[in-house]
């Protein structure tokens, strides 16, 4: 049971609540303790209704519990861990301003896209973002081949739209987001 803290001791605080943020809601979700109707994202029920949580629960909640939802949870770890302990001084501070540019970005991309849970969204523009920040590292893809960190988010749209058989726009629109905020923070200098 050693293992458990050393993971928490390791992981860096904003990827820590965030992984177990998922960990817990996609978990309350699957077993019935909560609804999808009640983590999704509208803009009605935000602005109207007062429920100002689903801004939060919609980058929460990943889906039904599969294979897939098990490696977006290794992904987010993996790669948040690697941004957050790249983030310059003071780390938390700037990470917690990359996730909110980032967030609002995809909350705005919402009003004009169906897309009631932007988890996978969120962290396509976080991996699109690690990619370009760490452009020397080399990626895996299902064991088959190496993929230069740059090329991976291009991989993972070519994969997904295999599997679905729909272009991926919206993976796209992430990739953007991503792209923007990489390039006007190392650029620009937000």
């Amino acid at each position: 049971m050693a293992i458990l803290p050393e993971f928490i001791r390791q992981t860096p605080p904003v990827t820590r609540y965030l992984v177990f943020g998922t960990l817990l809601t996609t978990l309350a979700v699957n077993f019935g303790y909560l609804s999808e109707l009640r983590v999704f994202f509208n803009w009605k029920l935000f602005l109207f209704k007062g429920e100002y949580w689903r801004a939060i629960t919609t980058f929460l909640y990943i889906g039904p519990l599969s294979l897939e939802s098990i490696l977006y949870l290794s992904f987010l770890l993996r790669f948040m861990s690697m941004l957050e302990e790249a983030s310059p001084p003071p780390r938390t501070k700037n990470f917690l301003k990359t996730l909110s540019i980032i967030c609002g970005s995809l909350l705005v991309m919402t009003y004009f896209f169906h897309m009631p849970f932007a988890a996978s969204y969120f962290s396509f523009s976080m991996l699109y973002i690690w990619s370009w920040k760490h452009p020397l590292y080399r990626v895996s893809i299902l064991g088959l081949f190496d993929v230069k960190a740059p090329y991976v988010p291009w991989v993972m749209v070519l994969l997904r739209w295999f599997r679905s058989g729909s272009f991926p726009v919206l993976d796209l629109m992430s990739a953007l987001i991503g792209h923007t905020y990489f390039f006007l923070n190392d650029f620009a200098a937000i």
